[in-house]
């Protein structure tokens, strides 16, 4: 974009998803991977499902939103705001849940089915439910961006998630991990269904937002981003698994099927939030007065 269309024309934020922004889109795909795969562990009492989703909110997503910062060793003064500040929330839930997890995944080794791990399983589950939905409040947060402005983001992103953690338990039950595979599929299937029919609400409620909502819809719909919407989400993150997912209902689970399955659908979370990121767009500041 050239220096006098700035904020003249609709100009696409670039601060979350070019150069260094890179880490944040990665940092919230892994949120969500690691917060959905614990919280559908939790459900089906699946240790190895919960450290997974665990560690991959300390590494990946903890790790990757430090690298993102400027200077990560400061990231401590972001806990004395919260009263203003999601991010700061967000960082305080994390820490949280990186405990809280820790203490449950410990009791429920050594003392499993005692009313301490119940407790911590509860704790556990709450904290890492509002670490997966607190990135939509902050992206709401964001007045600027229309696409952001939405009740339904977060909400879209804990969906999703969730979705995703389905995948990767079933992954864990390919693998020899105690997990009911058959039961995960009927929830893989359910969640896909509604996360689809909530994405096409999220864009049709957009549109109504204003017009620079309209306009990011656009992009993603016919626009530049729409081959990635078209093939990454709606292909390979619903129709292709929503396909799978029915098949094996009648014929049974097959799993080199299910493996094609696991890889579209996180072929779909990686494709969704860049999209969401991407299209995101400020509306003009200032009358355009020519083409």
């Amino acid at each position: 974009m050239k220096p006098y269309e700035w904020m003249v024309k609709y100009t696409p934020q670039t601060e979350w998803i070019e150069r260094r922004g890179i880490l944040m889109w990665l940092a919230e795909v892994f949120s969500g991977l690691g917060t959905g795969l614990y919280l559908v562990a939790l459900y089906f009492n699946n240790l190895w499902g919960m450290l997974f989703g665990w560690l991959i909110v300390i590494a990946l997503k903890g790790g990757l939103h430090l690298a993102y910062l400027g200077k990560p060793l400061r990231f401590w003064r972001m806990l004395l705001r919260p009263q203003t500040s999601w991010m700061s929330r967000g960082f305080i839930f994390m820490l949280l849940f990186i405990v809280a997890g820790a203490l449950q995944l410990l009791v429920s080794y050594l003392l499993p089915g005692s009313g301490s791990e119940t407790v911590l399983k509860i704790i556990a589950g709450l904290l890492a439910f509002l670490v997966a939905i607190y990135t939509g409040f902050v992206m709401n947060y964001v007045n600027g961006i229309q696409l952001w402005n939405s009740a339904l983001l977060p909400l879209l992103f804990v969906l999703t998630g969730v979705l995703d953690g389905f995948a990767l338990v079933i992954t864990i039950g390919l693998f020899g991990g105690r997990v009911d595979i058959m039961t995960a599929e009927v929830g893989s299937r359910l969640f896909l269904i509604a996360a689809a029919v909530l994405m096409a609400t999220y864009l049709w409620s957009t549109t109504y937002v204003g017009a620079a909502g309209k306009q990011s819809v656009v992009e993603l719909v016919r626009g530049s981003l729409a081959p990635l919407l078209w093939v990454g989400v709606v292909v390979c993150g619903i129709i292709l698994p929503v396909s799978i997912s029915v098949s094996s209902a009648f014929a049974g689970a097959a799993a080199p099927l299910l493996i094609v399955a696991i890889i579209s659908e996180m072929v779909g979370a990686f494709s969704l939030k860049y999209c969401i990121l991407r299209a995101g767009i400020y509306a003009p500041l200032i009358p355009s007065t020519g083409n």
